[in-house]
């Protein structure tokens, strides 16, 4: 459910949503207008499994030239981690830009 409502609210700012898998997976990957990428994952639980984060670093490796921003979105942690932003849902939600 919580994949869906990113999901819906990428659509409703209009933004260029993929999905992306490598070894590992990344929930959504947004193209902006200057080719740049913001790789999103989506973790309901505040008990991140590893998974996650190595998805976004599997991503950033492939590729990093074009990556600008790595976000992690959780129920209620926040805080920045090597290059992953943890967002909880409700601040990202309110956020005017897809940071």
């Amino acid at each position: 459910m919580l994949e869906n409502l990113v999901f819906l609210e990428l659509k409703r700012r209009k933004k260029e949503i993929f999905y992306w898998q490598g070894k590992k997976e990344v929930d959504f990957v947004i193209k902006e207008p200057d080719d740049t990428l913001i790789a999103i994952n989506v973790s309901l639980s505040d008990d991140i499994d590893e998974r996650e984060v190595e998805g976004l670093k599997e991503f950033f490796d492939e590729f990093k030239d074009n990556v600008k921003e790595l976000i992690l979105i959780t129920k209620n942690i926040e805080k920045k981690t090597e290059n992953v932003s943890l967002i909880p849902i409700w601040k990202w939600i309110l956020m005017e830009n897809i940071q």
